[in-house]
């Protein structure tokens, strides 16, 4: 059964403020699929539910004419990721930290398209597609969340400094994956994956992207002088997300990288970026719920190799995580002992993941590879690797603090 699109669109309004109230509670649920539950991910169950692949209530030609609420969703995730990059707030943390919080998140990244070009050659698929999927799956791998280490926290009585280390590195090293993908975005132009241009010429989209977070930052800036009332600032962020991550996949820019270079912007010349951030957090989880009952929509398993391929998704991701922080902690000096362990506090990998995602899908969404739609083998994998990460994840967090002995052995 289709619905029209302004039915469908009001639908997924008031679920989303109905999940947003209610769902995101998780106080009797165990430690794993709490954390599932607290970032929003069986919304996307809900949506595939509601899916043209189940109960068909929303169609492909309506998801098509939704696709600007998954733009609009794009631009507010990464909107508020940029505005956590405020220099006066980073500048707390020695160097080491935020050396380990991009390091590690590179050697995950290299580790993966490592492992994954040796797997494409066995599988005999080296053109241009596979090395696309390749490189924007090692992009979403690089991915760890806070909120595995925000749930130990709060469920029991941690403190001390390897938290906030965990803490500090999930919150930055998203900025490597999202760098990547827009480095993704320039070397396979979604309209010139063919023939393709001159390498220098596809870089310089990244100076592109650059410049229009900046612009859109300016603009936001410019728009907010006069200190709106709290209406007209959550209007004028509606409508700089949109403008911005609409823009970007116009141009084939990564609407991610924009609305995060924006953030980065407006964290670092408002005179009242906290306020910015406070509307934008309070009207995060309806924005969330639609953007991911929509993804959930679009997600399909049409065969068995995205569970297989998921699987080893996240074995190879967990164990970078691993490797790359054991790495990193050997070379640099800290001004505390940190656990060689490290990466194992790094395996919840979060909502960026599926973000980057999902911008694969709206810029890709007809490439093929295998006879299979590539933007749909890349989405399944990486929403499996997310709720694997994200089941297991909590149970490392939480043995790397307690061998620290940070963690009460007391659950609150």
């Amino acid at each position: 059964m289709d619905l029209d699109p302004f039915l469908s669109t009001l639908i997924l309004i008031l679920l989303a403020l109905l999940g947003a109230r209610f769902s995101f509670s998780t106080i009797q649920v165990s430690p794993g699929p709490r954390l599932v539950f607290r970032t929003g991910t069986h919304f996307l169950l809900l949506g595939f539910i509601l899916g043209p692949h189940l109960l068909g209530l929303l169609s492909q030609e309506a998801l098509r004419q939704l696709f600007p609420l998954l733009g609009l969703g794009l631009g507010w995730i990464g909107f508020l990721f940029g505005l956590q990059l405020d220099r006066r707030n980073l500048r707390h943390f020695p160097p080491a930290f935020h050396i380990l919080a991009i390091g590690q998140a590179v050697l995950v990244f290299f580790l993966f398209l490592g492992i994954g070009w040796v797997a494409l050659l066995i599988w005999g698929q080296t053109g241009r597609v596979p090395r696309l999927l390749l490189m924007a799956g090692a992009a979403t791998a690089c991915i760890s969340t806070p909120a595995g280490i925000a749930l130990i926290s709060t469920n029991y009585l941690v403190r001390g400094k390897v938290r906030d280390l965990l803490f500090l590195v999930a919150s930055l090293d998203a900025l490597v994956g999202i760098a990547a993908l827009q480095v993704v975005y320039a070397l396979f132009p979604p309209s010139d994956l063919g023939i393709g241009l001159a390498l220098l010429p596809r870089l310089s989209w990244i100076v592109g992207a650059l410049g229009l977070g900046v612009i859109c930052g300016i603009l936001f800036l410019w728009l907010t002088r006069p200190r709106p009332g709290a209406e007209e600032m959550v209007l004028f962020l509606l409508g700089i997300a949109a403008f911005a991550s609409g823009a970007a996949l116009e141009l084939q820019l990564s609407p991610l990288f924009v609305s995060v270079t924006m953030g980065a912007v407006v964290a670092n010349f408002s005179a009242d970026p906290q306020r910015v951030f406070k509307t934008l957090h309070e009207w995060e989880k309806p924005i969330y719920v639609v953007f991911l009952m929509l993804a959930g929509a679009l997600l399909s398993f049409s065969t068995l190799l995205v569970p297989l391929v998921a699987i080893l998704y996240s074995v190879v991701r967990g164990g970078g995580k691993v490797l790359g922080s054991l790495i990193m902690v050997r070379i640099l000096p800290f001004p505390s002992d940190t656990p060689r362990r490290l990466g194992l506090g790094l395996i919840p990998q979060g909502g960026i993941s599926l973000a980057m995602a999902i911008s694969f899908v709206l810029t890709y969404g007809e490439r093929r590879v295998g006879g299979m739609n590539a933007a749909d083998l890349l989405f399944g994998v990486v929403v499996l690797g997310v709720i694997l990460s994200e089941l297991t994840g909590p149970f490392f967090t939480r043995a790397i603090l307690q061998r620290a002995g940070e963690i009460s052995t007391k659950e609150i």
